[in-house]
This record gives structure tokens, sequence and C-alpha cells, in this order.
């Protein structure tokens, strides 16, 4: 039997616009930029009563999703050509994925700098994830299956949940990278380590519950009148360590700290009866039962975003993303 050869390297123009499985990815992204804002302000309007308001509001965020997704078709087809120029390497190791197409590099390297220079971090943070993605690497130590469309010559690595990387060949060498890409994952049993279930429904119910308590939260805050910014800080690092960086999880343990200082503080103050001002009291000792319920659900809320928190900053729960990166690189990767 000839043995298979230790490298194949090739680049390819791979179509944007007229890309389908791109073009789902786009209104994903704009989808997603527009529901999360979305959620986070109508979590507000909701706790302040104001349901009204929510239709509105989701209206005009949709509006803004689809004129994102319609950009990034412009921008596809007007800046880029419709084209993105790509190398792919597939050694022993694993396939290499590099961006080289001039065009995206500058708008990269552009979008970065004009981030900077206006001091707005959207665009940085665009850029920059942008520039991380120019150059990816799938390693045959990671846990994936592959997914083959021949009439596309694409080559799909997916984990339990997502694709990680799609692999655009040309249809002279489609054969002979499928060929390869099934030698290699065999050799390093790369299929066996991918988890028999998706991670997804259960970090998307954690969402839900975080959300839920942020909600529980801002109705504390403002019955109590209290600040509003901590529990939207909440919301956002809590969110933001299920998904993306677990030590934002010790952000959210302080956060969380302060709140259970303000109401123990709001409790505990004392306050001159209007009836007879001579007489003093304690705030708690003229609370309602629906004032107890409340401060109790607020505890409730507290101690599961806590509970959260501490998991993700001790390691014991990894973001999603984390979890893809050993996915795609294995342990360590």
């Amino acid at each position: 039997m000839k043995p298979p050869p230790p490298q194949i390297l090739w680049e390819i123009d791979i179509p944007l616009a007229t890309n389908p499985r791109l073009l789902k990815t786009l209104a994903l992204v704009a989808g997603l930029a527009a529901l999360i804002p979305s959620l986070f302000m109508s979590v507000i309007l909701a706790a302040q009563g104001e349901w009204d308001g929510i239709p509105a509001l989701a209206g005009l965020f949709a509006v803004v999703g689809v004129g994102l997704f319609v950009s990034f078709v412009l921008i596809a087809l007007i800046v880029f050509g419709n084209r993105l120029r790509t190398r792919y390497t597939l050694d022993a190791q694993g396939i290499h994925q590099e961006t080289i197409d001039r065009t995206s590099r500058l708008v990269n390297r552009l979008t970065v700098l004009g981030g900077a220079a206006s001091g707005q971090p959207g665009p940085t943070g665009a850029g920059l994830t942008a520039r991380a993605r120019e150059s990816e690497r799938l390693d045959w130590r990671g846990g994936f299956s592959l997914q083959v469309q021949p009439r596309a010559h694409r080559l799909i690595f997916r984990n339990a949940w997502r694709p990680l990387m799609e692999v655009y060949c040309t249809p002279e060498n489609f054969g002979q990278v499928e060929a390869l890409a099934r030698h290699f994952m065999s050799r390093h049993h790369t299929p066996e380590r991918k988890p028999a279930r998706s991670p997804l429904p259960s970090y998307l119910g954690h969402s839900v519950l975080i959300l839920l308590a942020a909600f529980i939260l801002f109705t504390v805050h403002d019955e109590f009148d209290l600040d509003l910014f901590a529990p939207i800080l909440v919301m956002a690092f809590a969110l933001a360590t299920l998904w993306l960086i677990p030590l934002f999880g010790y952000v959210v343990l302080l956060v969380n700290a302060g709140i259970l200082a303000s109401l123990v503080m709001v409790s505990l103050e004392e306050r001159v009866s209007y009836i007879r001002p001579s007489e003093r009291y304690r705030h708690y000792e003229v609370f309602s039962d629906a004032d107890w319920a409340l401060l109790g659900f607020g505890l409730l809320a507290l101690g599961y975003l806590s509970w959260l928190a501490w998991r993700a900053a001790r390691g014991r729960l990894l973001p999603l993303l984390m979890r893809d990166q050993d996915d795609q690189t294995g342990p360590g990767g």
C-alpha cells in the first residue's frame, strides 16, 4: 500500500456573497448582534414595568439586524469582490487555514486602528477577532467528526454542536484531501473524542436563568431604590463568564458582594416615623410580606449567580468557547 503524502498545500478563492453557508453564518451573526442587546434592554424594561416598550424595541433591533446583514453582503461584493483568498495546509499534525487575501488583511487592520483612534471598543474588538481568525489550526488531537459535501468540494469538521472549520478544496485535490484527513483522524482516534451530546442546551438554559436572575435583581433594586448599574454589570459579566472568559466570574462575585452589602445597609437603615417624629425604626421592621418575598428571590438570584461564577472561576465550568478550543486543538493545545 502506498503511504500517504506527508503534506498537502493549496490556495483557493472562497466565494462569499454567493456562498449559501456563509450567508447563513452572516445572517446568524447579524441576528445575534441584534438579539443580544435587545434581550438586555428588554430585561431592564420588563423589570421597570415598561412592557409596552419591548415590542417597539425588538422591532428596532430587528431592523438593525437586517441592516447589518445587508451591509455584510454589500461589503463582500464591493470591497472583497466576492472572494477570499485562502491557503490550506494539511499535514500529520492537523489542518492550518490562513487568510492571505490582501484586502481582508488590510480591512482588519484598518478596523482595529479606526476603533482605537475613535475610542470605540466595538470596532476594535471586531478587528482583533478578525485578525485572530486570519490563521486557525485544527489539530488531530482534538475531538471532532468529518462531514463531506462532494458537490461543493467542501469538508466540514464539526464538534458536538457547530462546525469548527470548513475546508474548501479544488475539484482536483478533493479526493486526496478527504482521504488524508480520514487517515489521520483514524490514526489519532479523533472522532472518538467528540462529545456524544451537544453542550448547547445546557448553556442556553443557564443563559435563560442568568437573564431571569438579572430581572429579579433589577426588580429588587427598583423596589429598594438602589443603583441600577450593579445588576446591569452582573448580567453582562455573568453571560460573558458562561460563554467567553471564566475569570470574569470574579467580577460577578465582587459585584454580587456589593449588591448584598447594599441590601443589608438599606434594610438596617434607621428612619424617622412620619407620624411620630420622635420615634425611629429600622427599615426592615416595616417590610411587607411582598418586600420579604422579593428580598428572598433576590438572595436566591445572587446565590445562583455566585455559584455559577465560582464554578467558572475555579475551572469547574468551562465557557463554551473554551470547550470548543479543546475540541479544536486538544487539551492544552
